[in-house]
This record gives C-alpha cells, sequence and structure tokens, in this order.
C-alpha cells in the first residue's frame, strides 16, 4: 500500500471509529462524502450481458444434477426464475404456489413484492423436494452455518454455480446473475414482451430491462433473415433501383421491424 493511500486510510478509520459508524453505515457515509466532494462514477459502457447459449444451458443443467438432485433443482431452480441470488437463499416453503405454479419473492430489490411464474415440471419437482414440508428453508444445505442454521449463503451458491460450470466444461467466467441475464435472454428471444420480462425480473427503471432487447442475438438474427431472405432482398433491390439508396434504407429498416414479413 503506497505511503498516500496508508495514511488516507489511517484517518478515515480513526473517524469511523470515533464516530462509533458500524460496517451498514459505511456505504452511505461515503456516498455522502463523494457526492459533497463532487465525485461521480465514470459512465458505464454497456455492452451484451454475458449469458450462457443454449448449448451451454444444457450441459450446465446436466452437470447439476449429476451432482445431486437437490443440486440440480437448484441450479435449475435458480436459472429459470431469473432471481437475484440474494432473492433465491431467502425463498421459504411457504414462498412456493405448485397449484398456481409460482414463486413469490417477498423482499426483491428494493423490498419489493413479485410473483415469478414457473414451468410446470420445475413446479412438480419442487412439490417433491418440498414433501409435507408447511415452513422453513425452500432448500436446506447439508452443512452447519456459523450461527447453527442450514440455509445457504450467497457465496456457497456462487461457489455452487462456479464448481457446476467446471464440471459442465464451460470455461468463460459463470457468477449467479449471469443466470439471470441468461433467462432475461431466453424469454425474450422466446417473444415475452419487454414490459413482462421487467416485471419478471424485477426492475424498477424499463431502461434496466432494454439492455437485453438491445443486444438480443436472437432478436438480430430474426431481422437478419427478414432483411436476407430470398423474397426480401429482391424487395429491397427493387425499392433502391426505383427511389435510392436512402429509400432503401429506410424499407430495410421497415421490413426489419414488421411482424409480418414477407417469405
Amino acid at each position: 500500500m503506497s505511503g498516500y493511500i496508508k495514511r488516507v486510510s489511517d484517518e478515515i478509520a480513526d473517524i469511523l471509529l470515533r464516530e462509533g459508524i458500524d460496517y451498514d453505515q459505511t456505504k452511505p457515509v461515503f456516498k455522502a462524502a463523494r457526492a459533497k466532494a463532487g465525485l461521480r462514477a465514470p459512465k458505464e459502457k454497456r455492452g451484451a450481458p454475458a449469458r450462457l447459449t443454449l448449448e451451454e444451458s444444457l450441459r450446465f443443467i446436466d452437470a447439476a444434477y449429476a451432482r445431486g438432485g437437490q443440486t440440480g433443482l437448484m441450479i435449475q431452480t435458480l436459472l429459470e426464475t431469473g432471481a437475484r441470488v440474494s432473492e433465491f437463499v431467502a425463498l421459504r416453503v411457504e414462498d412456493i404456489s405448485v397449484a398456481e405454479r409460482a414463486i413469490v419473492i417477498e423482499s426483491g430489490k428494493g423490498g419489493k413484492r413479485r410473483e415469478v411464474p414457473i414451468r410446470a415440471q420445475i413446479a412438480r419437482l419442487l412439490a417433491m423436494h418440498i414433501g409435507k414440508r408447511r415452513a422453513g428453508p425452500l432448500f436446506i444445505s447439508r452443512e452447519k452455518g456459523k450461527i447453527g442454521n442450514r440455509t445457504y449463503t450467497r457465496q456457497r451458491i456462487g461457489q455452487m454455480v462456479r464448481d457446476v460450470a467446471h464440471d459442465a466444461g464451460i470455461e468463460k467466467r459463470i457468477y449467479p446473475h449471469l443466470l439471470r441475464h441468461t433467462m432475461a435472454t431466453r424469454l425474450l428471444a422466446d417473444g415475452m414482451d419487454i414490459t413482462d420480462i421487467q416485471k419478471f425480473l424485477g426492475h424498477e427503471d424499463i431502461s434496466a430491462t432494454r439492455i437485453y432487447a438491445e443486444t438480443s442475438i436472437a432478436m438480430l438474427q430474426r431481422k437478419f433473415d427478414q432483411v436476407t431472405g430470398t423474397e426480401g432482398r429482391d424487395l429491397l433491390g427493387q425499392v433502391r433501383h426505383r427511389h435510392g439508396d436512402v429509400v432503401g434504407a429506410f424499407a430495410a429498416d421497415l421490413l426489419a421491424s414488421d411482424p409480418h414479413p414477407v417469405t
């Protein structure tokens, strides 16, 4: 640690100790300090969210079930609900409605409640997993935690995801939130409306959801196919020949956005 950084960190530590500020309070303290100093984070450069391809998803789930039934069901539930890892570890038996095929996330980001639909297959597997239990953690860890309970931690789920990815031979970096990206992209590719995906994920601001629409390879593929299909190319060629490249480009955009293109 450089002399300057060490000196400043020591001064900050003295202030925190003197003011009796605990760990949870440090975030708002530093946020207020940055605001007073006029410091702002650099603008984030956002590209396509990292995700699993369909082939990787299938290998990933297979590898999870190879580790055991509960591990497989946990990983599949985490993936298909698009839940944040903090939401996932908080799930309880009481949050599952097998009859309605829904999982209730009681405390999403910002303390907001939402209901997430699940497939019939997952509902049946969860019903068998729950058995006669009526309350308690949805998934019970075999390892006793520091405070004596057997609930999974976010860190343990993260390690589990990495271990399963290794078993599946997936070399890129895999982490729980990437599974959320994967599910959002899949729903978009299957035709779910962007506002419904927003509700599914629990995004307060739809701009957080639009990144999937802007970068979805499935949507780009559909538009590419529409424009490059034989009849599509012929039509665009005629428009360009008669009206010029500018009108041709406009026609290409209209063709790409047409829900019932000429095929």
